[in-house]
């Protein structure tokens, strides 16, 4: 099957099994991001990327917004007003000059997280906060990712859609909810959020009978409380004082 038949098989399979309304992972960060975005803003959009997977729409809505990421994507990025090359724990920016700090689907790839939430909170203004959306590692699909090389990777996601070029190998030094939690209170940050939740199977969707058992997980892990360790996402917000 081509990325065409795959696109057209996941939105097909989530209108059968999911409501209109039903809000989806990056729904999820974009609702967080609405909540906690002021005009006045000034945004790190730290390890944007191409900003080819994840679209924020905060370019023209906040004062600026400035992408980090360690290779040359964010020349093209969509989402950001100014690009800089560097390395999350070691940032090339001024201390206390964010409001905002973004880091979609970032933390997962990080060697060294506390050197990186060090620098978020060194470059974080007081008052200001860092929005974080991550994998849970217990989940099954980072547990698979986890088995496998890279090199599978990058062809499973270009035979979904997903340009090779944002495909980054994974160590998850950081997704369970209580290690983010540590991380930022390490770095003097206070958790104001720590969601876990799990959305619409979209890996499975190649076929309809693992795409009905993803569903089948999706609802389960969400009804139960004592499942929540399980889910697949982690949405960390967490505040400078």
């Amino acid at each position: 099957m081509g990325i065409l038949g795959f696109g057209w098989r996941k939105e097909a399979l989530r209108q059968r099994f999911y409501p209109s309304g039903f809000r989806g992972m990056y729904d999820r960060l974009q609702d967080a991001i609405e909540e906690y975005v002021r005009p006045t803003d000034v945004v790190l959009d730290a390890g944007c990327g191409s900003g080819r997977v994840f679209q924020h729409r905060l370019a023209g809505r906040v004062r600026r917004v400035i992408g980090v990421d360690v290779t040359d994507e964010p020349r093209a990025n969509p989402n950001i007003d100014e690009a800089a090359r560097g390395d999350l724990g070691a940032l090339p920016l001024r201390d206390e000059t964010f409001d905002l700090v973004l880091m979609s689907h970032v933390a997962e790839h990080l060697s060294e997280p506390g050197a990186a939430f060090q620098e978020v909170a060194r470059v974080l203004r007081p008052g200001g906060r860092l929005l974080l959306l991550t994998p849970n590692r217990w989940h099954y699909v980072p547990l698979l990712a986890r088995m496998l090389p890279h090199r599978l990777h990058v062809a499973f996601n270009r035979w979904r859609g997903v340009d090779a070029r944002d495909v980054f190998p994974t160590v998850y030094r950081a997704n369970t909810a209580r290690r983010l939690r540590v991380l930022a209170e390490e770095a003097g940050l206070a958790v104001e959020r720590l969601e876990r939740f799990e959305t619409e199977p979209e890996y499975l969707a190649f076929h309809l009978v693992p795409y009905a058992l993803g569903v089948a997980y999706e609802r389960l892990v969400n009804r139960f409380a004592a499942l929540a360790p399980l889910r697949v996402n982690l949405l960390l917000v967490a505040r400078k004082p």
